[in-house]
């Protein structure tokens, strides 16, 4: 219930309670009233009092009045005051006359007594009106009692709450105390106030990752850009002084432009990767096939440096992945490049196997290199990082396995590493079976 209808449901039951027990109470009152005094407020039929009169002559009565009583009940009745008093009893008068065929005439005035008491109605109004008025008040009392509870207090916590975050204190959950939209009112603020964490804890971590990201580059860059002008100044400096050295090291001033070149191709693919920037063209893809497709592309770089590399299939029958087989071959060929630099010529061998789960086909990189060591295990796809062995080698951004990483995971699979020191190491991607 809204609190636009709780209110107004609130102030329609006080009302009917107030005026419920008002008549209740004043009922009881009148009871009572009348069992103490004796007297015959509730009684239809009161005892009347007749003067029987003829001709001005009273010829029946059934109460002893004077001629004068008699003469002033008449008098009253011409005056339109029909009220006369007895014995302290107060009478309200009624006449019915008639005359007769000898030309009687008569006259019979009812005396019928007034068994309110003088008084009785005002002290019973006011009666009345002090009791609906202690009512209402104990009433809404309670009413209030209960919306302090559920809706006053929660809101006067919830602006100290709200002053708190506007100090930048955004350590303390607000709880959603309270009734309807009040409560609804701390979830938002609860909400706000995570929002607000998370968004300056990003903003920390955009700000510590830029400057990281600044540092990695300057270093990564630093290297290929003094070995160009290196070569660059021995071409002018005299010191490549054939033909033959001017070639070679125009050569190695290119290759070093192609490193330069693939660290800001990976940078940029990081970045859109991580701001979600690029879509996934998910399609329905037979796995061992696509899987030799990738190693074709390699065997001839492997053969020339005297390296292996093959697929070991143990899946009975077709199996089907969905994946973005573009994006993907990006990561099968960071995995794989990653591989070819740390297995040895002419005994290296990479082995790709496929095996399946009831829900997932598994692929696993491993290779016969000197392994990764436990220590830089759990880092490998970070971004930047490269072990010690991994630092010799050039033309590495530091960003292939997270960005095969990124890929893996945006396309709903997982990526891990297991790896033992001299005994190779293990990349391995789990992805959704297509049924």
């Amino acid at each position: 219930m809204s609190l636009k209808n709780r209110f107004l449901m609130q102030n329609i039951l006080v009302l009917l309670m107030t005026i419920v027990i008002t008549g209740c109470i004043g009922f009881m009152y009148m009871y009572f009233y009348n069992l103490i005094t004796n007297n015959t407020i509730f009684n239809d039929v009161p005892d009347v009092d007749i003067v029987f009169i003829e001709d001005d002559k009273v010829v029946y009565q059934t109460k002893n009045f004077s001629n004068v009583q008699v003469k002033e009940m008449l008098m009253n009745i011409s005056i339109k005051k029909n009220e006369f008093f007895y014995k302290n009893t107060r009478y309200n008068l009624k006449e019915e006359s008639f005359i007769t065929q000898d030309n009687h005439k008569y006259r019979i005035i009812k005396l019928i007594p007034d068994n309110n008491p003088k008084g009785y109605d005002k002290s019973f109004f006011w009666f009345v009106i002090f009791v609906f008025l202690i009512t209402f008040i104990i009433a809404n009392a309670i009413v209030q009692k209960q919306n302090m509870k559920e809706i006053i207090n929660p809101i006067i916590n919830f602006k100290k709450e709200t002053e708190k975050l506007r100090m930048g204190e955004l350590d303390t959950a607000i709880t959603d105390d309270g009734y309807g939209e009040v409560r609804e009112l701390g979830k938002a603020i609860e909400q706000l106030r995570i929002k607000l964490k998370d968004s300056i804890y990003y903003q920390q971590k955009f700000d510590e990752d830029r400057k990281f990201l600044i540092s990695s580059i300057s270093h990564d860059l630093k290297t290929p850009v003094t070995a160009i002008r290196g070569y660059i100044d021995g071409v002018l400096e005299g010191i490549a002084d054939t033909d033959e050295k001017k070639k070679e090291y125009l050569k190695k001033a290119v290759e070093k432009t192609k490193v330069i070149n693939t660290i800001i191709e990976d940078l940029l693919l990081y970045s859109k990767l991580d701001l979600n920037q690029i879509p996934f063209d998910i399609q329905r893809v037979d796995i061992v096939k696509y899987m030799d497709y990738c190693v074709q592309d390699n065997l001839i770089q492997f053969e020339r440096e005297g390296k292996r590399i093959l697929v070991e299939s143990e899946l009975s029958g077709t199996k089907y992945v969905m994946i973005d087989g573009e994006r993907f071959k990006r990561v099968v060929q960071n995995i794989v490049d990653n591989a070819k630099k740390n297995i040895d010529n002419k005994t290296g061998k990479l082995i790709i196997k496929i095996r399946e789960t009831n829900s997932a086909i598994i692929l696993e990189f491993k290779d016969n290199g000197q392994g990764i060591r436990q220590e830089d295990l759990p880092h490998i796809f970070e971004r930047f990082y490269r072990s010690d062995l991994a630092r010799k080698a050039e033309g590495s951004s530091g960003l292939g396995l997270a960005i095969a990483k990124q890929i893996v995971e945006g396309m709903g699979g997982r990526i891990w590493a297991v790896s033992k020191p001299g005994q190779g190491a293990s990349i391995i991607i789990s992805l959704k079976k297509s049924q």
